[in-house]
């Protein structure tokens, strides 16, 4: 409890124990709609827990990765689970050991725990920006009613980066250098996102140190941050006896940075009603909003003075890498999915101000509808989500 405590300026922690309540109301609601959907249209639990990059997570954390890189007839990289980070997968692995819960509940358990601490660390950053307990809370429902929200609840890997995420932007605007420091390397080991966070930390650090704040400290963020990144690379190369074996697998997944010409392919077929993958899909209004949304919200937030410039680093970068790199379009929402709650700090100041009732059908309605999207995200739709 010290610890918490610390990490979180040294106030009550119920205000945080009660945002990971609402996290976990609003997406059991979203959950249970997608569950009988699914059930519904004759799939078992399993099936849904095993769909797309969770059966990924779920083998790893089975079976390991691989022990080479297998290549198509024309040299070029097949997909393969070398290109997944290790910690998510080891979470599951331990959560089994210690739960016996078969490993897709173990992932579950996984997904959940980490959403709502993720929740904890979204509502401390709107305390950390000047927002009220209520706006912390809007932001979190806000969150958890998204329509990507399905993340958070099977085994993927947002909900583990996006508590990691949070809590790292929180002890960083908290000047807690070596606890981002920390962090980071942990981000590090769960997704390639983390790029961006090692990034906006290491600016934050640098600055630092040209207005000669902190001491050593942020010469020791330089050093450290990076190593989470750097380590899971070298771990996944090792499995192929190459250190660039995680950049080559990545290459199946087409996810090489193209600085934006994948995405101004898809972008311009959408917004002149052309059928980007060969079919008219819902998902497209998706991708277009985010791209759009995103980047009004990144000049909003820049032109809101009471917004430190850190979050908006990371707001922006998460946006240029989401759009730089091509791979599936209808995944960019999800990418985008940990740092959304930075977006929502537009949203959740003035939401906070509406009646209870108001705001529990918005938050009530918004996770039927986000349970209702996951159900055809994960078992309706073609192509991974």
């Amino acid at each position: 409890m010290g610890v918490v405590s610390r990490l979180v300026g040294g106030r009550p922690v119920r205000g945080t124990v009660v945002a990971a309540g609402v996290q976990l109301a609003v997406s059991g609601v979203g959950f249970a709609v997608c569950l009988l959907i699914n059930h519904h249209l004759g799939h078992s639990v399993g099936y849904l827990l095993h769909r797309w990059d969770s059966g990924q997570y779920l083998k790893i954390a089975e079976r390991g990765y691989p022990g080479s890189l297998p290549l198509r007839d024309d040299g070029t990289p097949k997909f393969t689970r070398l290109a997944f980070f290790p910690l998510v997968p080891a979470l599951i692995r331990g959560m089994h050991m210690v739960t016996r819960l078969p490993y897709a509940y173990a992932g579950v358990a996984v997904s959940w725990c980490a959403a709502a601490l993720a929740a904890a660390g979204a509502y401390r950053l709107v305390r950390a920006v000047g927002g009220s307990a209520a706006a912390g809370y809007a932001c979190v429902a806000l969150w958890a009613a998204s329509p990507y929200a399905f993340a958070l609840w099977v085994p993927y890997s947002e909900a583990v980066f996006a508590a990691v995420l949070l809590w790292t932007l929180v002890a960083l605007l908290a000047g807690r250098w070596l606890t981002a420091a920390v962090l980071c390397v942990v981000a590090g080991t769960v997704r390639p996102t983390a790029t961006v966070l090692v990034g906006t930390v290491a600016l934050a650090a640098c600055w630092a140190l040209v207005r000669r704040r902190g001491g050593w400290r942020p010469w020791a963020v330089l050093v450290l941050a990076p190593l989470g990144l750097a380590g899971s690379w070298l771990f996944l190369g090792s499995h192929v006896g190459r250190a660039d074996g995680w950049f080559e697998a990545e290459k199946a997944w087409g996810q090489s940075f193209d600085f934006g010409r994948g995405t101004a392919h898809v972008l311009k077929g959408i917004l002149f009603y052309r059928n980007v993958h060969g079919t008219d899909d819902v998902r497209h209004a998706a991708v277009f909003a985010l791209v759009l949304l995103t980047a009004v919200g990144v000049l909003a937030l820049a032109l809101d003075r009471t917004v430190p410039w850190p979050l908006v680093v990371a707001l922006a970068g998460a946006w240029v890498l989401t759009v730089g790199t091509p791979g599936s379009p209808f995944s960019k929402p999800r990418f985008m999915l940990p740092f959304l709650p930075v977006l929502l700090l537009l949203a959740a100041r003035p939401l906070a101000r509406a009646p209870l009732g108001v705001q529990i059908c918005l938050y009530g309605g918004g996770a039927v509808v986000s349970g209702w999207y996951a159900a055809g995200l994960l078992v309706v739709f073609e192509g991974s989500p």
